[in-house]
């Protein structure tokens, strides 16, 4: 995923590397020894994307910024963040990026990261999402209810298509695997900079006519197909009939060395789980149930 995280866009020389690297390791290790304190004993810190509705953006708009608003609230502290486009060294670059002036990490807490995070620990998965294929409805896409009938269209149909794909995407493959390379309209999801925003392929591309099909991550179809009130958008989930690789956990991520802190996000999950589905619903964001697989990922870490 992109998701989400990845889902929802997820960079010298050798001596000066390896200096560097040395001192990252002493800072780090006198870092860890502060983590045991409760980091959001002042503030709640929060990485996030400035730019990546429907999950986040810096007028805190996005459902990340209202479950952490939620989660201030809870904690009886005020939410900050630190901004970065998600992308190759977020995490290292805000989760674990020491501050030596304020004798305190960046931030403390992604509210979206997916199973193959690799700076921390997760949360277990509080909710799962799938890829979609979203269209404008009147445009004679009307008959595909499920992926499956994007295939059964007529041929000549098919060959005037311009689907908008995410490089590298499980459904993105799909749609090469069923023979429609020569459709695809191709787009990066790691924009690297802060003013590019990976639901334009939804919010305008698709709604300008640009591209006939948009094959994109489930939150950002649902949310645009809520949001727009010029189009009429259907949204198409896949599903496990469709392939085994098209539905992704979404878990909450913490530095490693602070279980406490896991512990105390995976409380205000499990507390507020009412309140977070509603926000997710408010979002439109297309939901799967959980699997079993999906409430050992906190145990298995431990392990």
């Amino acid at each position: 995923m992109m998701t989400s995280t990845a889902f929802t866009r997820r960079l010298g020389g050798f001596a000066l590397f390896s200096i560097l690297a040395l001192a990252g390791v002493s800072m780090t290790a006198a870092a860890d020894d502060r983590s045991v304190e409760n980091p959001a004993a002042e503030a709640l810190r929060v990485c996030a994307d400035p730019s990546n509705m429907p999950f986040s953006n810096d007028k805190r708009e996005g459902f990340e910024n209202r479950i952490a608003a939620l989660f201030g609230e809870k904690l009886g502290v005020p939410v900050e963040y630190t901004w970065m486009p998600e992308q190759m060294g977020f995490g290292r670059n805000t989760l674990k990026r020491w501050l030596p002036d304020k004798n305190r990490y960046a931030c403390d807490l992604i509210i979206s990261v997916g199973s193959a995070f690799e700076v921390g620990k997760t949360t277990l998965p509080y909710y799962r999402s799938t890829y979609t294929l979203a269209y404008v409805k009147g445009h004679g896409l009307d008959s595909i209810e499920k992926p499956a009938d994007l295939l059964d269209l007529p041929a000549a149909k098919k060959q005037d298509l311009r689907i908008g794909v995410f490089t590298g995407s499980p459904a993105g493959d799909w749609i090469i695997q069923h023979g429609m390379i020569g459709q695809i309209v191709s787009y990066r999801a790691q924009s690297g900079g802060y003013d590019s925003d990976p639901a334009d392929m939804v919010s305008k591309d698709l709604v300008n006519g640009d591209i006939d099909i948009a094959v994109v991550w489930g939150p950002i179809a649902g949310y645009y197909a809520k949001q727009i009130d010029s189009v009429d958008i259907a949204v198409v989930p896949f599903s496990r009939e469709d392939g085994p690789l098209f539905d992704f956990p979404v878990s909450m991520g913490v530095r490693y060395g602070n279980d406490a802190w896991l512990n105390t996000v995976q409380q205000l999950i499990d507390d507020n789980h009412d309140e977070i589905v509603a926000i997710l619903d408010d979002y439109g964001v297309p939901r799967v149930p959980l699997r079993e697989v999906d409430r050992h990922v906190q145990e298995d870490d431990d392990d």
